[in-house]
């Protein structure tokens, strides 16, 4: 009896300790930064920021407490207007805001995921000239993984970061970002010219595209056809941070005798490791037919593999149309790559909540086709997004703004693409508290 008490009173000893071991690793977990999302921006309002808004903006650091050290990470805020458009610090429709500069409640503060650090305890000292701080709390939806950063308030413009993940030269129209760089064509600049891998990624940033081919058909009693080279675009002006640059646009399609089909105004966002394209529609009369593609055509991947959500198998780009390319499921998407053993391209779209009109794929590998509107002949492949002329007559209300997302990364292995995946449907979420 007494060897049975001795050992229940060692199981219940050894419950109580595994108990307390279990206990105070989740607490020690808490404090370290689990948080392995790379590519997400996070974006917090001022609305968000409790007592730490309404303060000039050259007045707020941001910082993560990384390797036992607070360090200064890139951020930016972007100021909007009472009209909730940005306001722009470049360009020929350059403004400021009504509050002179100050961080507000609409205004957007702008960091990378992956530059956020552990938790800082209380017991550590923030910056002496410091005059209030906020904890920022990043949750991945996901998997509750947990980063952390401060937005500390200073007298005296702080020191920031010295890193710039990406800029813009607007008389190039040119993006260098940290993983790519696109360029557009000046002459038609809806669509792109080039696109690079960055040195982020290993790029040797050498263009790989021929260029974006938009073709669109519309008919009502006549048939129209236009082209990316029939779309007028005019540039209103961008913002230029380390983080990310807007650049916002106007757009209209001409039909006949001076009249458009549509003029629209959008805002294209680049970050380190992916752009985020507006592709707007407006219709004042629904056409009887309209069709649209929105081609990507490479100069050359050969030998490198695509893959989709409804193709994940893969298919090797060899030039030559063939039965296994007639085979491909051109279903609507969610995402596709084209890999190689190195790098990879990615494509996204984002359909406005209830849109009933989706895009199927666009797929052809022909290296020798012959198009009139091209710099090189042929697509090696040619992929992108195929709106069909079915289902405009169900759009309730116009306008409305799909969103197509192109990511530049390391090379695809199977499973990569949760990550592209999810910094769009599952967004990280955020939560602060006054420090």
């Amino acid at each position: 009896m007494r060897l049975v008490n001795t050992i229940g009173s060692f199981s219940v000893a050894f419950i109580l300790t595994f108990f307390l071991v279990i206990t105070y690793g989740v607490a020690s977990d808490e404090k370290q930064k689990t948080l392995n999302r790379e590519m997400d921006p996070v974006v917090v309002s001022g609305e968000q920021c409790l007592s730490l808004k309404g303060k000039t903006i050259n007045s707020y650091g941001l910082y993560a407490f990384q390797k036992e050290k607070l360090v200064s990470i890139p951020f930016q805020i972007d100021e909007l207007d009472t009209k909730g458009n940005f306001v722009l610090t470049g360009g020929i429709k350059k403004y400021s805001d009504e509050d002179k500069e100050h961080f507000d409640s609409n205004d957007q503060l702008v960091f990378m995921a992956k530059d956020t650090g552990d938790k800082l305890m209380q017991d550590k000292t923030l910056p002496d000239e410091a005059t209030g701080c906020i904890e920022i709390t990043v949750v991945d939806p996901v998997t509750a993984d947990k980063g952390w950063v401060y937005l500390m308030v200073f007298p005296n413009p702080p020191e920031g970061s010295a890193i710039d993940y990406v800029t813009y030269k607007n008389d190039e129209t040119k993006i260098n970002a940290l993983n790519y760089s696109v360029i557009f064509n000046k002459k038609h600049a809806v669509a792109a010219r080039d696109y690079a891998f960055g040195k982020g990624i290993g790029g040797d940033g050498k263009d790989f595209l021929d260029r974006v081919k938009v073709r669109i058909t519309m008919k009502q009693i006549l048939t129209i056809n236009r082209t990316e080279e029939d779309v007028k675009v005019k540039e209103l002006g961008y913002i230029d941070g380390p983080v990310r640059v807007v650049v916002r646009t106007s757009n209209k399609i001409p039909l006949f005798l001076g009249m458009s089909a549509a003029k629209t105004k959008q805002n294209t966002f680049y970050y380190y490791g992916y752009a985020d394209f507006p592709f707007a529609v407006d219709m004042f009369v629904i056409p009887s037919y309209f069709h649209v593609y929105v081609i990507d055509d490479y100069l050359n991947f050969k030998g490198w593999t695509f893959f989709s959500d409804k193709n994940p198998d893969g298919h090797t780009i060899d030039g030559i149309i063939d039965d296994s390319d007639k085979k491909l499921d051109l279903s609507p998407w969610q995402w596709t790559v084209v890999s190689g053993d190195k790098l990879a391209f990615w494509s996204r779209v984002r359909y406005p909540k209830g849109c009933p009109v989706k895009a199927h794929l666009y797929f052809n590998d022909d290296m020798n086709g012959k198009d009139k509107l091209e710099d090189a002949n042929g697509e090696l492949p040619g992929i992108g997004y195929d709106f069909r002329g079915e289902d405009w007559d169900k759009v309730e209300r116009f306008p409305i703004e799909f969103r197509f997302m192109h990511f530049f990364t390391k090379a695809y292995v199977k499973g990569d693409e949760k990550e592209v995946v999810n910094t769009h449907d599952q967004p990280l979420r955020v939560s602060v508290k006054q420090f």
